[in-house]
């Protein structure tokens, strides 16, 4: 029968070695904290500020309000954007674009400017990105571009149909900076910005909750709006043509009271006739402007903001000291692998 042999490790030669090469162990740890200090350091702090919203349906009853959240029959509803596609919505070029022009003051308020002027300018980079951006500059061959004049005088439906090199850029670090995540058990959109400067954080963070609102009531209450909108105008329409109506049949009566006459009797007769069925299309139509009303204050939407943005007093990152520890970590461990292989500390065992 073969003896079959396994290579253990001794701890009895373990633990003395390591003690004695105490040394060895300070150098590596004092250098891996010299390496993470002067490599976090160069890393920007950055703040996070979160709003959590509870979006509602407008009207439809309760499948309707089920519907909305991802249950339910979706058949039985006409909103064909639910709370799960706010992240896509959210992640969308038309959508970033509009955060350009947003005003922003940084917290020490020493500068009052725009979004995208704040990011392009004053928003501090990572080191190494900053040197691979320039690598990429030196390595990649510069893009084509294409003449601008051609489109000048041409209206395009969505503001990022064209956008510069910078705008593009400025857009993907806009992108990165606002999260939003949707839970289909309690049905809470959470939307959460992070920016270097705390009060932009929060600013940011308010102004993508209103837009965001303001998007769910636009393409909710946009059919009912125009219903409500083409009533109004029938309503008014209806009203000028009965009260004209009415206006000429006071005008026969005051000239014919003394005039008894069939030709005058036929005429008022039939104004009459033409100012009642004014009344009743005019009646109709104010009946429907009223049903119009009632229409769109159902398919209104209710967005409860269950926490609205707060100027962050902490930042909430780097994590400074959990990434010097996790290193120093990892070094002890590394030094400790290095000893035992090159001290041999195993020994033969046969099976």
């Amino acid at each position: 029968m073969e003896e079959k042999k396994d290579n253990i490790l001794d701890l009895t030669r373990i633990i003395p070695l390591l003690l004695k090469r105490w040394r060895l162990y300070a150098m590596w740890l004092a250098g891996v904290i010299v390496f993470s200090l002067a490599f976090i350091f160069t890393i920007p702090r950055y703040y996070s500020c979160q709003i959590m919203l509870a979006p509602e349906s407008g009207g439809g009853g309760m499948n309707s309000i089920l519907s909305s959240f991802g249950f339910g029959d979706a058949n039985n509803t006409s909103d064909a954007i639910s709370p799960h596609l706010y992240p896509d919505l959210m992640e969308s070029k038309d959508f970033i674009v509009s955060l350009f022009p947003v005003e922003i003051t940084t917290k020490d308020g020493e500068l009052t400017t725009t979004y995208y002027e704040y990011l392009l300018h004053h928003n501090k980079e990572v080191w190494y990105i900053k040197l691979l951006g320039r690598l990429q500059k030196i390595i990649m061959p510069k893009k084509e571009k294409f003449s601008v004049i051609a489109m000048e005088g041409r209206r395009f439906a969505s503001p990022a149909f064209l956008l510069s090199e910078d705008q593009y850029n400025i857009a993907s670090v806009v992108s990165s900076k606002i999260q939003c995540n949707f839970d289909k058990k309690t049905g809470v959109v959470s939307v959460t910005v992070i920016d270097q400067d705390p009060l932009v954080c929060a600013l940011i963070a308010d102004t993508v909750s209103s837009r965001l609102q303001d998007f769910i009531l636009e393409y909710r209450t946009k059919k009912a709006r125009n219903d409500l909108e083409y009533t109004q105008r029938i309503h008014a329409q209806t009203k000028a043509e009965y009260e004209e109506c009415n206006e000429r049949y006071v005008a026969a009566v005051d000239a014919n009271w003394d005039i008894v006459n069939e030709t005058a009797k036929a005429r008022l007769e039939a104004l009459s006739n033409e100012k009642n069925l004014k009344y009743q299309t005019f009646s109709a139509a104010a009946q429907k402007l009223e049903a119009a009303k009632a229409k769109l204050q159902e398919a209104t939407p209710v967005t409860t903001v269950l926490q609205g943005a707060s100027v962050p007093q902490k930042p909430a990152g780097p994590k400074r000291l959990i990434i010097t520890i996790a290193l120093m970590f990892i070094a002890f461990l590394v030094c400790s692998v290095y000893l035992i292989s090159t001290n041999k500390l195993w020994k033969t065992q046969t099976l």
